[in-house]
């Protein structure tokens, strides 16, 4: 299975990889991670790549081959989409981060819903308000908590809960360990809420 994540400096795009790669260890999956930065440190654009299972070779998932998308960052998001296979699972943090650039004038930011229609067309799009839970569980430094919470729920990660939860504990501050796991499990009732959305509307 091919996975990537992408967002911006400070998403925590980083902190949520090494939280799947040593999950997927503790399960005895095999795993490959590649990290590309950007020139900021926080601003940036950052992107993860991670391969699991036994027949994973090299770091980078090829173009077209990537299972799933975990976003967040929605212009990020779209960025990526070159690495998707067709049909793949795109889950997205709704929340913008606009750039200097755009902020100076300098570029434009499109709209959000530009965006996740153009995303929609092509893939099966989870759209998430991950930031806005994040700051629910009590802080919005959790954004990448709650989507990993969302990613464990839509069961596309042949990696258990637990070993996903265990984990967290052992990569956030002792005194953070309640807010992500309450982080997580608001993440997990998103998707469930979106699924029903999605049933509802079949």
């Amino acid at each position: 299975m091919n996975v990537i994540l992408c967002g911006v400096g400070g998403n925590g795009v980083v902190l949520t990889t090494r939280i799947i790669a040593e999950a997927a260890l503790r399960d005895g999956i095999k795993v490959r991670v590649g990290e590309v930065h950007g020139l900021a440190m926080r601003g940036g654009t950052v992107v993860s790549h991670l391969r699991l299972g036994s027949d994973a070779k090299g770091v980078l998932v090829p173009l077209r081959k990537a299972d799933i998308l975990l976003a967040f960052e929605p212009l990020e998001a779209l960025r990526q989409m070159r690495f998707l296979k067709r049909g793949a699972k795109v889950i997205l943090n709704n929340q913008t981060y606009v750039g200097v650039d755009a902020h100076l004038g300098l570029s434009k930011y499109p709209e959000v819903c530009d965006i996740l229609e153009k995303i929609e067309a092509a893939q099966d799009i989870v759209d998430v308000p991950a930031s806005r839970l994040a700051i629910e569980s009590g802080s919005v430094i959790m954004t990448n908590v709650v989507m990993l919470g969302c990613l464990s729920a839509s069961k596309e990660l042949p990696i258990s809960r637990d070993s996903l939860i265990d984990a967290i504990k052992s990569r956030v501050p002792p005194l953070m360990i309640d807010s992500n796991i309450k982080a997580f499990e608001l993440g997990e009732k998103a998707f469930q809420d979106w699924e029903k959305n999605v049933v509802c509307q079949a």
